[in-house]
C-alpha cells in the first residue's frame, strides 16, 4: 500500500468516476483502474460498487476513505511542520457552505481569504448542513459555514454573527401595509418557503401562524433568489436571513419589513475538525467573515428600514 494509492482512492470516491478521477492524478483510466484493483486485492476487500453510477464506495469503502483522509492529512501535517508555520497557510482548503449563505457571503469573503493567504487554494462546495457534517467527518472538507448550531463530538463550532429576518411583502398583500410585522402575524398559507432539508426553512416554520387554509399554488424552492420572485410576480410574501438583504437593489428593499419584536433570526457558525491541520486558516476565516458581516451591516443603519 502507497500513499500515491490513497490519493488514488480518495479521487476516485469524490469523483465518482474512473475517467474523472484519472484526469485528476494525472493517470489513463487502465493505469487508475489497476492500483485501486491492487489496492482492494492488498485489503482483501471490494472497495467500490462498480456496477453504480456514478461510482460509489461499499460500506467498508467509506471507512476505508475517509481513513485515507486523515492519513494523507496527516502526512501533509508533517510536510508542514517541516516547512515551518508557513505551511499551515498554503495548499488545499476546501469550504462546505449552506446555499442560505453561499450567494451572499462569500464573494465578499473569498477575495479577503486570497488577500490574506495567497498561496492557499480555496475550493468551496455549496451543501445543505448533512452534507456539510458528512465531509467535515470524512476529511473531504476543512471548514464549514451553516446557520445552526451543530453540537458533534470531534467537531468545534465557532459563532459568527447572529442575524435578524425580515419578510419580504407583495404590495397586493394585506401586511404590506404595515410598518412592522409580529411574527404570529404571518400566515404559513401565504409565505413561500425553501424545500426540505435546508435549516432555514425549519426556522421559518417556526416563525409563521400555523396554517389555516390552503395555498393557491404550492411550490418549495431551493433558492432564495425564486422566493423573492415568486412574491414578486404571485403575491404573498416570504422572509429572508439578513444576508440576503446585501444584493437588494433598493428599488426591491421597497418590500421589506422589520419583525417587531420578539423577532427571528439566527447565527451563524463555523465548523471545524478538532486538531485540524488548518485550524489556524479556520480561524482567520471566522475573524474575515465577523468583519465582512460588522463592514455590510451598515445598510440599514443598523437595524433601521433599508
Amino acid at each position: 500500500m502507497t500513499l500515491e494509492q490513497l490519493r488514488y482512492l480518495v479521487a476516485l470516491a469524490e469523483e465518482g468516476s474512473f475517467t474523472r478521477a484519472a484526469e485528476r492524478v494525472y493517470l489513463t483510466q487502465p493505469a487508475l483502474s489497476v492500483q485501486i484493483r491492487r489496492l482492494e486485492e492488498e485489503l482483501g476487500v471490494r472497495l467500490f460498487e462498480r456496477a453504480r453510477r456514478p461510482l460509489e464506495p461499499t460500506e467498508v469503502g467509506w471507512a476505508v476513505v475517509a481513513q485515507a483522509r486523515r492519513v494523507l492529512e496527516e502526512v501533509e501535517r508533517l510536510k508542514a511542520l517541516a516547512r515551518g508555520e508557513e505551511g499551515v497557510f498554503q495548499g488545499p482548503f476546501r469550504i462546505g457552505v449552506i446555499p442560505t449563505l453561499a450567494p451572499y457571503l462569500l464573494p465578499r469573503l473569498l477575495p479577503r481569504l486570497a488577500e490574506r493567504f495567497p498561496a492557499l487554494e480555496v475550493s468551496v462546495r455549496e451543501e445543505l448542513t448533512p452534507g456539510i457534517l458528512e465531509g467535515l467527518a470524512q476529511g473531504r472538507l476543512d471548514a464549514g459555514l451553516v446557520g445552526t448550531e451543530e453540537r458533534v463530538p470531534g467537531l468545534t463550532a465557532l459563532a459568527l454573527f447572529s442575524e435578524a429576518f425580515w419578510a419580504y411583502v407583495a404590495p397586493g398583500h394585506p401586511l404590506y401595509a404595515r410598518a412592522q410585522i409580529h411574527p404570529l402575524e404571518i400566515p404559513l398559507e401565504d409565505t413561500w418557503i425553501l424545500s426540505e432539508g435546508h435549516c432555514f426553512r425549519d426556522q421559518v416554520l417556526s416563525v409563521c401562524r400555523p396554517s389555516l387554509g390552503r395555498r393557491r399554488v404550492e411550490f418549495q424552492s431551493g433558492d432564495l433568489e425564486t422566493l423573492v420572485l415568486l412574491v414578486e410576480e404571485v403575491g404573498g410574501l416570504t422572509l429572508l436571513p439578513e444576508v440576503a438583504l446585501w444584493t437588494l437593489p433598493p428599488a426591491k428593499r421597497a418590500h421589506l419589513r422589520p419583525l417587531s419584536p420578539p423577532g427571528a433570526g439566527r447565527t451563524v457558525y463555523l465548523l471545524l475538525r478538532e486538531g485540524s491541520l488548518k485550524a489556524r486558516v479556520a480561524l482567520a476565516l471566522a475573524e474575515e467573515a465577523r468583519a465582512v458581516f460588522r463592514a455590510l451591516k451598515g445598510y440599514d443603519g443598523g437595524g433601521g428600514s433599508p
